[in-house]
C-alpha cells in the first residue's frame, strides 16, 4: 500500500515527522500467559509474552497498531478484541486442532497407556520505538510433532502518527530494491566466505530466494533482513539476519 509521504530515501525512517497531529507516545505493558492443556494422551505447553500498548484507546494510530500486533502475535485474523481476549481465543484455537487432530488420527482409538505427546508453542514480542516509527519484533517457537521444532522472528514497522504498517515499497523505489539485493547477497558472500550464488548453493543456501524481504526491522543504525528457515536455505543454516547500517546505504544512495 502507498502513503502519503512515501519514503524515496530511507533516511526518512530517521529525520522527517508524518504529517498531521502528533500521536500520544506508546506506553507498554507486558501481559504474560503460561499454561498446559490437556487433551487426551496430548499435553501442549503454551508461552505468551505479549507486549501491548496500554495506552492504545487514547490515539486511534495507537489503536490500529495494537490491533494489528494482536492479529500478527495470535495468529487471529480480523480479530477485533483485547489482548487479553485474544489469548483466550487463541487457547481455544490451539484446544480445537488438538481435538480436531487426536480426531483424525488414523491409528485408532487411544489407549490409556498410549504414551504423552509433548507438544509446544511460545511467541514473546518486543516493541522499539526509532524515531517516528515503532518497530515490533515477534519471536516464535514450537513443536508439534516431526522431526524437529519450528522457530520464527518476524518484524513490523509501524509510522506512529497514521497508525499504518510500512512495506518495502513504501521505503524504497525498485532500482533501490535492485542495489539492495546485491548489497544482501554481497554481505552473506563474505560471511560464508565465498564469492558466487554457487558457493552459498554448496552451503545450504537457496540462492534463487535472497534478496530484500518484507521481514524487516528499521533500527537506529539502519534496516535488518531477517530469512527465518526455509525461507532462503536448509533448515541446518537457521536463522539468518542481515544488517545494512545507514553508511552502506549512502554509499549506495539509498538515504540521500
Amino acid at each position: 500500500m502507498k502513503h502519503a509521504f512515501r519514503l524515496g530515501a530511507v533516511v526518512l525512517l530517521w529525520a522527517a515527522a508524518a504529517c498531521g497531529p502528533k500521536s500520544p507516545a506508546p506506553e507498554f505493558k507486558l501481559l504474560a500467559m503460561d499454561t498446559t492443556l490437556v487433551c487426551g494422551p496430548v499435553g501442549y505447553d503454551v508461552q505468551y509474552r505479549f507486549t501491548s500498548i496500554a495506552n492504545a484507546s487514547h490515539s486511534p494510530a495507537l489503536q490500529a497498531i495494537e490491533e494489528a500486533n494482536i492479529q500478527y502475535f495470535f495468529g487471529l485474523e480480523d480479530f477485533t478484541g483485547t489482548a487479553s481476549e485474544a489469548i483466550a481465543a487463541a487457547l481455544d484455537r490451539v484446544r480445537r486442532q488438538i481435538r480436531d487432530d487426536l480426531r483424525s488420527d488414523e491409528s485408532g482409538p487411544v489407549s490409556t497407556d498410549a504414551p504423552v505427546r509433548e507438544y509446544s508453542e511460545s511467541s514473546e514480542s518486543e516493541a522499539t520505538v526509532i524515531d517516528t516509527l515503532l518497530v515490533y519484533t515477534i519471536r516464535s517457537s514450537g513443536y508439534s510433532g516431526g522431526a524437529h521444532g519450528m522457530y520464527a522472528t518476524m518484524a513490523h514497522n509501524y509510522s506512529l502518527a497514521g497508525g499504518y504498517e510500512l512495506t518495502l515499497d513504501d521505503l524504497f523505489t525498485p532500482a533501490q530494491l535492485t542495489v539492495l539485493d546485491s548489497l544482501i547477497r554481497n554481505r552473506l558472500y563474505d560471511r560464508c566466505g565465498v564469492s558466487s550464488d554457487e558457493g552459498l548453493a554448496e552451503q545450504g543456501f537457496f540462492p534463487e530466494y535472497i534478496g530484500p524481504t518484507g521481514n524487516f526491522a528499521v533500527t537506529e543504525n539502519g534496516i535488518t533482513f531477517y530469512y527465518n528457515p526455509y525461507d532462503i536455505g536448509c533448515y541446518a543454516l537457521g536463522d539468518v539476519s542481515v544488517d545494512i547500517d545507514r553508511d552502506a546505504l549512502n554509499r549506495l544512495g539509498i538515504g540521500r
